[in-house]
């Protein structure tokens, strides 16, 4: 049987969150009562019995359990390898060319060209909404935006050539030769809904 008091006692002594602690514990139970003593036969039983009932992170998070149990009574020869988490190489919220293509024509279809044109920045530069918004009419007509980070990193933002000439065109017609472009309309809308977003992940009711 394992000794769960001692391994507690254990886990306290490293100064672990009470989070890893309680999870640390209930890996060992588990364990404990499926399996009782910790012998490399009964290691190995409980990592196949992990893998077919849980997720890769989940079984890696149990055999860190594991591994810091068979550490507290000098058993770390006995430790178990972690399973390899496969990662996604793509993204499930990316919209196709096809979808692109048609949003932004409906958007120039309907002479929504503010909006075409944030479509048109977003794709074309890659730029966040964050940046996006400190783009102005003099940016466009150097072909760039410089940004830089809190660590004085630069990452420049260039516009292509094709876009530049489409939205300085668009600005003539605006009579608008200088200043920011999509702050006004675009981040009051997008702070709001980060602030909700926030709101609503804290629990919290307004």
């Amino acid at each position: 049987m394992i000794d769960k008091e001692h391994f507690e006692r254990h886990l306290r002594a490293t100064n672990l969150s009470e989070n890893t602690i309680s999870s640390y514990l209930f890996a060992v139970r588990q364990f404990d009562e499926q399996y009782g003593e910790a012998t490399k036969k009964n290691l190995r039983e409980y990592k196949v019995w992990l893998i077919e009932s849980y997720k890769p992170k989940t079984v890696n998070l149990r055999l860190r359990a594991i591994n810091c149990y068979l550490e507290s009574v000098g058993k770390e020869a006995w430790k178990l390898p972690f399973v390899r988490v496969q990662q996604k190489a793509f993204l499930e919220n990316v919209i196709s060319e096809a979808d692109y293509t048609y949003f932004k024509n409906c958007l120039k279809r309907d002479d929504e060209l503010f909006w075409y044109f944030v479509i048109r920045f977003l794709a074309a530069t890659g730029a966040r909404v964050s940046e996006l918004i400190q783009i102005k009419v003099e940016h466009i007509k150097l072909g760039y935006l410089d940004l830089y980070s809190k660590g004085g990193k630069l990452r420049r933002i260039y516009i292509p050539k094709a876009l530049q000439e489409e939205a300085l065109s668009w600005l003539e017609d605006k009579h608008q030769g200088s200043g920011f472009i999509f702050f006004e309309q675009v981040w009051q809308p997008y702070h709001d809904q980060r602030y909700f977003r926030s709101v609503e992940e804290a629990g919290c009711s307004l």
